[in-house]
């Protein structure tokens, strides 16, 4: 949908189903930087919190290099997150594991608008509000992935944030 909306624009995609901040991280270089990018779009933490394995601070360390780098290429950033702003944030836990996720989605929220805040990014918080709650159709394959209809939603949501961090770029 990107590519559409900005065809004046080469808009590489290099996510990988089920990676994470760190293994983002890993790849980071190769797969990010060495395009010489003038805007990156970072949308990742979602596969963390299904894991609630990794402590915060080293996730908040992967997203933190990874802005940092950007921002020392020149490129503008937009953190693209499932997570910050959630309207059911407030829906008390059924059980001990809903209530791990939930800190856990609470932990990786004040991590990103830190960042954001210190590195000066565009910010694009709980990208999927227009389709939730998850696992409803017509916007979901299952209870966590938008289908093609999902993903056209998220993209708009996207879209406004990566409008301005282009504006900017090219200044």
């Amino acid at each position: 949908y990107l590519q559409t909306w900005l065809p004046e624009c080469k808009v590489v995609n290099k996510g990988i189903g089920g990676d994470t901040l760190g293994g983002g991280r890993k790849r980071y270089q190769r797969d990010v930087l060495d395009w010489e990018p003038d805007v990156v779009i970072i949308e990742l933490g979602a596969n963390d919190y299904w894991g609630a394995s990794r402590p915060m601070v080293e996730l908040s360390a992967d997203l933190e290099y990874m802005v940092r780098e950007a921002k020392n290429s020149g490129a503008e950033v937009v953190i693209a997150s499932c997570f910050g702003g959630r309207k059911d944030a407030k829906t008390p836990p059924k059980n001990d594991i809903d209530k791990k996720r939930k800190l856990y989605a609470a932990g990786i929220a004040d991590f990103e608008a830190n960042i954001v805040k210190r590195y000066g990014c565009y910010y694009v918080p709980d990208m999927q509000i227009d389709i939730a709650p998850n696992g409803r159709v017509p916007y979901w394959s299952d209870n966590n992935h938008p289908n093609k209809a999902g993903n056209k939603f998220v993209a708009k949501r996207i879209y406004s944030k990566l409008k301005q961090a282009l504006a900017k770029a090219r200044k």
